[in-house]
């Protein structure tokens, strides 16, 4: 039997129901709980029929507590890293999401064109020294510094490359096999130690200012390739020492979470396919296909990308669904479509990073975008709903539009009906 629930945050006349300066009761979990359940072990919201705490790794569908494989389904046919809060690096296995205590990462495909053997060296294959004839280039081993930079899931070895140039009288370079291939705009990153002065550059096409950081720390430069012919370089001034590991180069605008390379042409860390398992019999149980409301709490790191964000696209094609993201100006953006016709709510351009907790409600007559608990847009138009067939998390059901950012919470209820 099916039944329609009726959304906390919105009256039938699609108005809050809450004034705006104020959170509704939900927001400190009131309510009573449900059958079985003690106050205390009720952590999602009431109505709630799905609910993902990717942070505190809880999840719950259709009333009761559940497993994390009973509410996503997750491809990715190669390994990838992700970080906790506390910013250290986790690795994760082929088809695992990548979820810590920041949240769930769905990145985007990826390729680093450094074709050294970034995370765990046994020889300098790939890396070449230049520069002063005084400086070195050595293999050594550095555990506890690149434990205590929560590097040691992903540097297992403890062994880092050493550019030691605290001999020279002019500055000495570390060149990372590896061409940028094009002129397109490249991210490289790396993390390093030093002693003093030490940067990195992509060969003549700039990076990132002279600087000293005494324990390991995450570098990243955004360039344009003077030619295709570019290779990322670790440059060590004069009388200077610096360690480094997990060096990137991407061609993209901001750097994603280290992919550790071995050598070769470059390494891929393919793109992330996460979905709801079951989601229309969830959705023909629980009523969304009248309409449909919720909440997301996500983690803003960038402005102005250059493709949309999504954070979820539920329905049955491109012309049949609907769904919610970042669009590249910022705005917030929620799209409806039922035979490619539909509205399209955006809301005013999000002027700073942060986190944000996006709330919508997708209701013919009565669709609305909620931003930080304001109503920041909201649209009268009336529509036939989208068949809600399937659901992606973090991408379009192209496989584009990746969230590349953190999604701690995601909450699924009905619309007011």
């Amino acid at each position: 039997m099916s039944y329609i629930l009726r959304s906390a945050g919105f009256t039938p006349g699609g108005s809050p129901s809450w004034p705006l300066s104020q959170p509704p009761s939900w927001r400190g979990f009131a309510g009573v709980p449900a059958p079985g359940f003690s106050a205390g072990t009720i952590w999602w919201q009431p109505g709630d029929v799905l609910a993902l705490d990717f942070v505190n790794g809880r999840y719950m569908r259709e009333g009761g507590a559940a497993s994390l494989a009973a509410v996503l389904s997750a491809s990715r046919t190669s390994p990838a890293t992700w970080f906790t809060q506390a910013d250290v690096l986790r690795t994760f296995a082929a088809n695992a999401p990548a979820i810590t205590d920041r949240g769930l990462y769905a990145g985007e495909q990826r390729i680093n064109k450094c074709r050294n053997f970034n995370a765990n060296p046994t020889d300098l294959t790939g890396v070449a020294k230049a520069g002063d004839a005084a400086a070195t280039l050595t293999l050594v081993d550095d555990t506890a510094e690149l434990a205590a930079a929560g590097l040691g899931e992903v540097c297992t070895s403890g062994m880092a490359f050493k550019l030691d140039n605290s001999a020279g009288a002019t500055n000495a370079q570390a060149y990372v096999t590896g061409n940028s291939g094009n002129t397109n705009v490249h991210t490289m990153s790396v993390y390093m130690r030093s002693t003093g002065s030490v940067r990195m550059v992509l060969s003549s096409s700039g990076g990132t200012n002279w600087t000293g950081p005494a324990v390991y720390t995450r570098l990243s430069a955004t360039v344009t390739p003077a030619n295709s012919s570019q290779q990322l370089v670790i440059e060590a001034a004069a009388g200077k020492i610096v360690w480094f590991v997990l060096n990137q180069l991407e061609e993209a605008i901001f750097a994603s979470p280290p992919i550790v390379t071995e050598g070769g042409t470059g390494t891929t860390r393919l793109a992330d396919a996460i979905t709801i398992p079951d989601f229309a019999a969830t959705a023909a149980a629980s009523g969304l296909e009248g309409g449909f409301a919720g909440e997301a709490i996500v983690d803003i790191t960038r402005l102005a990308d250059s493709a949309s964000r999504l954070l979820w696209d539920f329905g049955a094609g491109i012309s049949d669904r609907a769904c919610l993201g970042i669009a590249p100006d910022n705005t917030v953006e929620l799209s409806v479509k039922a035979a490619g016709a539909g509205p399209v709510l955006s809301t005013a351009a999000l002027g700073s990073t942060g986190q944000y907790t996006l709330e919508w409600q997708v209701l013919s007559g009565a669709s609305a975008i909620k931003v930080n608990g304001a109503v920041a847009a909201s649209s009268s138009a009336t529509f036939t709903m989208p068949s809600l067939t399937d659901g992606y998390i973090g991408q379009s059901r192209s496989g584009a539009s990746h969230l590349n950012e953190a999604l701690r919470e995601l909450h699924l209820r009905g619309a007011a009906a």
